[in-house]
């Protein structure tokens, strides 16, 4: 795998320094991610899709090649979410009262390398397509489960916290997504969509599998 990167870097370097046009590109966006666990034997689904929410953003270099078509190197940072809460919190007018939640955490930092290809609307607007890979690196994945209750006026709490991306963790932080988009483009202004999936088993728990697809709405300015 380090060959690739190095080979594909070594291309984007090349790229950059023989074209005369290139742009600074920095952007963000809304992200949802849907994870899928399986069993690795026979592939069913082992409990239901988790949902993530969150956020991307970060900087690309884009190099138009010809009149046509770019190269886009980049470098994100992706924030995830999940949560979760049982029952209605605690209330010390009751004799017994109890409740739970559960918080999730993931830093990811992403380097993506797309190619795009672009279509002139006018003067100041364009319409483009893009794909690629990106080499993603986990930094961090926590999780933090907490219990509260109430017995006859008197408060108790436990909480425990999990990191997926450690030593006894069950993630596995490094990844490939494969992906690609559209959008369009007035004057330094972009308005792209895009998707994505995982190529790699995200999981490190043996006999399971789980695999990401994701969506990605944002908007970026170039100089």
């Amino acid at each position: 795998m380090k060959k690739i990167i190095a080979s594909l870097f070594g291309a984007a370097m090349l790229l950059i320094g023989s074209q005369a046009y290139a742009q600074v590109v920095i952007g963000a966006g809304y992200l949802h991610a849907i994870d899928h666990t399986h069993n690795s034997s026979d592939g069913k689904a082992v409990g239901n899709p988790e949902h993530l929410n969150g956020f991307y953003v970060g900087a690309g270099y884009n190099v138009r090649m010809g009149e046509y078509f770019g190269f886009t190197p980049g470098l994100y940072v992706d924030m995830l979410f999940q949560g979760a809460q049982w029952g209605k919190g605690v209330n010390d007018g009751y004799l017994i009262s109890a409740a739970a939640t559960y918080h999730y955490t993931e830093l990811d930092i992403n380097v993506p390398l797309n190619f795009n290809f672009n279509i002139d609307l006018g003067d100041i607007a364009n319409f483009f397509v893009y794909a690629g890979p990106t080499f993603q690196y986990g930094a961090m994945a926590s999780s933090t489960a907490s219990a509260d209750f109430s017995i006859a006026g008197v408060r108790r709490g436990a909480g425990e916290s999990f990191d997926h991306y450690g030593k006894d963790g069950d993630a596995n932080p490094f990844n490939i997504l494969l992906g690609g988009g559209i959008g369009i483009g007035v004057s330094h202004f972009q308005l792209n969509a895009g998707y994505e999936h995982t190529l790699l088993n995200m999981c490190r728990a043996e006999g399971y599998g789980r695999g990401r697809h994701q969506i990605k709405v944002g908007i970026s300015v170039s100089f």
